[in-house]
């Protein structure tokens, strides 16, 4: 039901960032990992001002893809870059003029995203019970709902993730 009013929310959210999608046949992020039936790939870039409306900008732009997924697998996707852009604009420690980037490609087995900020980087820890309950809740579910992530930090922080299509994979 919370992801339903999510995804909801989402589709009615003001305001378009800048957007960059494509469909082609060429490599995605993941390399060599088979594309769709139809050998082709959808990417979606977008460019997000780090602010409030981040999150709801980034959900809104991904409808872009609802033609392409699973609904399980779109509604997943919702909550984790919602998660993960939310991340980038309370805890990125960049100059509030940098933007958050949002990468998203999709093949025929799986989903790649990968959301970066200007921030320095961090480590990640699991949530423990002493964690507060009203936050902390993103590292958690992309954990929990992704098949494989990481994070990498090079001058920018960089959280990844893949989903597998065709239902939820075991994570690693």
């Amino acid at each position: 039901m919370f992801k339903r009013r999510l995804f909801d929310a989402a589709m009615t959210a003001a305001g378009m960032p800048d957007l960059r999608f494509a469909s082609s046949g060429g490599d995605g992020p993941s390399g060599g990992r088979r594309p769709g039936a139809d050998g082709a790939r959808s990417r979606l870039s977008l460019r997000l001002d780090p602010d409030v409306d981040a999150a709801g900008k980034a959900r809104k732009a991904l409808a872009r893809l609802e033609h392409k997924l699973e609904r399980g697998v779109l509604q997943d996707m919702h909550l984790l870059v919602t998660e993960l852009v939310t991340n980038s604009v309370r805890h990125a420690d960049a100059a509030a003029h940098e933007p958050v980037s949002v990468e998203v490609s999709v093949s025929g087995d799986h989903v790649f995203v990968a959301v970066e900020d200007g921030g320095s980087g961090f480590k990640p820890k699991p949530r423990s019970a002493r964690s507060p309950r009203d936050s902390g809740w993103g590292l958690h579910l992309v954990e929990r709902l992704s098949s494989r992530w990481g994070v990498s930090s090079n001058g920018h922080t960089r959280v990844w993730l893949e989903l597998a299509r065709g239902g939820r994979a075991e994570p690693a």
